[in-house]
């Protein structure tokens, strides 16, 4: 009897202890909250208006897409795909090659057809999911990737 109303006041004190702190704050790095830790991910002046560098201005994504790694991957670095797909080539070129799991023998055959269909690409603007789909398209047109690569088309796969 003694021990139960013991733990309810142990339990009592370190519940309210954690509701009136005011310095309490989360990691947002999958961690436990954290009393005031002075560290690089201090989240104190953002908001929901603020931006990134890289951020862009679709809102298409999905929930599923947090756990997809190239839809990620398109829509966080859009804006430069589209650079290095109007430039012939790059390293975010050779990453969409590698996810389509394009071996390095393809990777000029990659940039050559998708700066060649720039423009199927890159028809519906900042839209990564559109841009998947055409990438899709692209490799399945092309003889040599489709015989080569596994598109990845949609995250329904």
């Amino acid at each position: 009897m003694f021990a139960v109303k013991l733990s309810v006041i142990v339990f009592s004190f370190f519940a309210g202890l954690l509701m009136s702190s005011t310095h309490l704050s989360a990691t947002h790095y999958g961690g436990p909250p954290s009393f005031n830790k002075a560290n690089i991910r201090n989240s104190r002046g953002s908001s929901i208006l603020s931006t990134t560098k890289h951020s862009s201005s679709s809102s298409s994504s999905t929930t599923q897409d947090k756990y997809d790694p190239y839809a990620n991957f398109l829509r966080l670095h859009y804006d430069e795909i589209q650079e290095q797909v109007a430039q012939g080539g790059g390293p975010y070129i050779e990453v969409i090659a590698k996810f389509n799991s394009c071996g390095d023998l393809f990777l000029a055959e990659t940039n050559l057809a998708l700066s060649t269909n720039y423009k199927k690409l890159f028809m519906a603007r900042g839209n990564p999911d559109s841009l998947r789909e055409a990438i899709g398209v692209v490799i399945e047109e092309n003889d040599k990737l489709r015989d080569h690569c596994e598109s990845s088309k949609s995250s329904t796969s």
